[in-house]
């Protein structure tokens, strides 16, 4: 079959663009069709590219990992050629209409005909756009409803506006207030809350807002039902002699189930020729299917932030599992197998996609078909980096080498990417090896192939053959593996009216400490009894009191400072005092996500004081001078993996909290009695820094660090003797251990090898 090539429509920016008029070929190549787009007639070449790139263009570049919403930077026509006074800047995958001769819709007209979990959906979007277009300083364009157009559930900015001066979220929520009129019934009281929040400066951080928007979204989420189809295939391909892929479900799976633990698919790409590639993929396919199934993930708890954690660790088990085998085998450099992997994982009224490497996903919806993730070779670093146009940069000679892979090295350098995508309508994800994604094939075909599931008239099985067949026919030189991802989603059975929702107020400044910031406020249920609009329940805040009460405050403590002594020396009137101090203090007004009820606390453990890159020595407790410290195999498990005595010095590695606790995943730097430890110095007061992030070098065309140690597994505690280099979890609040501000400068260096 035949595929027609795809007309390549463009937005043009620049002054020069203004001069111009419809119909006019510009440079004799670029077809003016009006309203600044134009056609490029001749495609297949190379497009001019800029010998120097101006900062104007430079946050198109660093804004490439999320080029689902933003505009990429396609080439340029430079002033000499148009005579115009002014270059003109090429811009490619913005929100153009499907035909190329128009502008997909503002958000602001899609805004009234979107439903509830649609609206909230877009938000979302914006919000995590924030802090990236904040630290790139183009915030402003989120605030210009022109720039902000919709294409189906995606936000996409047609192109980036420069900062005149920093915006904030206060002006983010008068833009949103616009809206709250015509929003849906459903969410049309929390809207507006949520926007009084944002103007009064009680919501001072994008992770609040987007905190906010997550639990309103996951309670719109459960008036949909949702089912997952799911299909896999692995194929040698018709050049090679073993296949190095591997996928999960197994080869040739067809299954349909609930979102969960075994709503998942995996698809791996192995590195390291024969006896070495695919030992890595089957590996890390059997680690990661393992670390799921070990998830709880049950539809009612739905922590986003938790949840990626999880799949960030299971990416690094899977890489140290990969890369204990090298060890084991002595593999070194270009002989040390490793993987790349894509998998999608449906919890609750979202799907997750956590990547490394070059194996693509790819979403496709009624309207589009959208790459997903980003490789992670060369090419796409060079351009994160602002060192180069995409284009520009695959002309390297080394644009397809891996800078990451799982098993290459330890995981201290390994850096998953992990994306979710709330599902509120019919939708497919296809996870594929490069086998089938080079050359475009699945840009081709989507349409044609991939876009029937969505209307009846194919289901995955079929399709999963034929991509198949059209990676082995049209590309044929790698093996292939696919995954397809078939969500469903449809109202509920028993109806579909939606929950009530209420939000407490936040008042950042009144009732959370600066390290409680993060911690956004929680949402409660209500039946709706038939009604359909989703409610805000409002609790007011306190009110602004006048200053004489604090000044007879001050006069009272002035004229009772022996109080204290009091208070610490008699036990009769110590209680007394915290029984009168409870009844006049208010308590921070948190509501329960599951039950309306107004008294959960805030763990007081959720914010730990230590984060990745700082330097511990373990010290012995108050009392005992020789007490060892527990170093278990996993997070929030009991499995001893050895002890650690005093005097050893760790790194942290990374911070998780559960309900009861935080923990803390280190490396072991050093120990007492080891070579390192004799060499570490504890009198030069210098202060620590964060360890500097190292490239994973995995392709065979670029070469690879040295193997990180030996990870020994199912060591007995009495009898293991731990070794330098090796990571565990420790609970921080029972650790016999302190920061030590007065390490040696070199001793980050030691721990970074």
């Amino acid at each position: 079959m035949q595929y027609a090539v795809p007309k390549h429509y463009l937005w043009a920016i620049g002054e020069g663009i203004k001069a111009c008029r419809p119909g006019e070929l510009i440079a004799g190549r670029y077809l003016f069709k009006g309203d600044r787009i134009l056609l490029d007639t001749q495609s297949e070449q190379f497009p001019e590219m800029p010998e120097d790139i101006p900062g104007f263009i430079t946050p198109y570049l660093r804004l490439f990992p999320h080029r689902l919403h933003v505009p990429e930077v396609y080439g340029l026509i430079p002033r000499t050629v148009t005579k115009l006074g002014s270059d003109i800047w090429l811009l490619e995958n913005g929100p153009l209409s499907t035909t190329g001769e128009g502008l997909m819709p503002e958000l602001a007209i899609a805004w009234k005909n979107g439903t509830a979990m649609r609206q909230l959906s877009w938000l979302w979007q914006i919000a995590q756009l924030w802090q990236p277009c904040s630290s790139q300083a183009v915030a402003s364009t989120l605030l210009n409803p022109q720039l902000l157009r919709v294409e189906g559930p995606l936000v996409r900015l047609l192109e980036l506006q420069s900062d005149q001066k920093a915006p904030n979220l206060s002006q983010l929520g008068q833009l949103w207030q616009q809206w709250a009129g015509s929003a849906h019934p459903a969410i049309a009281s929390f809207l507006r809350q949520l926007c009084q929040q944002m103007t009064a400066g009680q919501l001072r951080t994008p992770e609040q807002l987007i905190s906010q928007l997550d639990k309103a979204l996951a309670l719109c989420g459960r008036s949909l039902d949702r089912t997952i189809h799911i299909a896999t295939g692995t194929d040698t391909g018709p050049t090679r002699s073993h296949n190095e892929d591997a996928c999960y479900p197994p080869n040739g799976t067809a299954i349909k189930v609930s979102p969960g633990s075994e709503a998942c698919a995996i698809v791996c790409d192995g590195i390291g020729g024969q006896d070495g590639g695919e030992v890595a993929s089957e590996l890390a396919v059997t680690t990661l299917r393992d670390r799921v199934q070990q998830m709880l993930l049950h539809p009612a708890n739905c922590d986003p932030q938790s949840l990626i954690g999880k799949l960030e660790r299971s990416a690094c088990a899977a890489n140290d599992a990969i890369s204990g085998r090298n060890d084991s085998e002595h593999r070194q450099l270009r002989q040390r197998m490793g993987t790349t992997v894509v998998m999608a994982l449906a919890h609750a009224h979202e799907l997750y996609i956590s990547h490394v490497g070059d194996s693509r996903a790819y979403w496709i919806t009624r309207d589009s078909c959208r790459q997903v993730t980003l490789d992670d070779d060369v090419a796409c670093r060079e351009v994160r980096l602002g060192y180069a146009l995409y284009r520009d940069a695959l002309q390297q000679v080394a644009a397809g080498a891996l800078v990451q892979a799982l098993g290459i090295t330890s995981s201290a350098s390994l850096h998953p990417t992990v994306q979710r995508f709330p599902l509120d309508e019919d939708c497919i994800f296809l996870l594929c090896s490069d086998g089938l994604s080079d050359k475009d094939r699945i840009e081709e075909c989507w349409e044609t192939e991939i876009l029937p599931i969505l209307n009846g008239a194919n289901n995955v099985a079929k399709v999963k053959d034929r991509l198949i067949e059209i990676a082995n026919t049209r590309n044929g030189h790698d093996n292939v593996t696919i995954a397809l991802i078939y969500c469903q989603v449809k109202p509920k059975e028993e109806g579909s009216t939606l929950t009530e929702l209420s939000i407490a107020p936040l008042d950042v400044t009144t009732y959370f400490t600066e390290e409680e910031n993060d911690a956004a406020p929680n949402f409660s249920i209500h039946n709706a009894g038939g009604n359909s609009s989703l409610k805000t329940q409002f609790f007011p805040r306190p009110k602004t009191q006048s200053p004489l009460p604090y000044l007879l405050g001050i006069l009272l403590l002035l004229g009772l400072g022996g109080l204290p002594l009091a208070y610490f020396f008699n036990q009769d009137f110590s209680e007394a005092a915290n029984g009168w101090f409870k009844g006049i203090l208010p308590e921070k007004p948190v509501i329960d996500p599951v039950t309306s009820s107004p008294a959960s606390p805030v763990p007081t453990n959720a914010v730990s004081s230590f984060k990745p890159g700082d330097l511990i020595e373990v010290k012995a407790n108050s009392g005992a001078k020789s007490d060892p410290l527990i170093l278990n195999t996993e997070f929030g498990k009991s499995e001893v993996k050895g002890i650690l005595p005093v005097g050893s010095i760790l790194q942290v590695i990374n911070t998780e909290s559960n309900e009861q606790d935080t923990w803390l995943e280190v490396k072991i730097c050093s120990l007492p009695g080891n070579g390192n430890s004799s060499q570490i110095k504890l009198n030069s007061p210098k202060s620590l820094a964060k360890i500097p992030k190292q490239p994973i070098r995995s392709s065979p065309s670029v070469a690879s660090p040295s193997a990180s140690p030996s990870i020994k597994a199912n060591l007995e505690p009495e009898t293991s003797k731990l070794t330098p280099g090796e990571t565990g979890w420790i609970k921080e609040e029972e650790s016999t251990f302190k920061i030590d501000p007065n390490l040696e400068p070199n001793l980050l260096q030691k721990c970074s090898s």
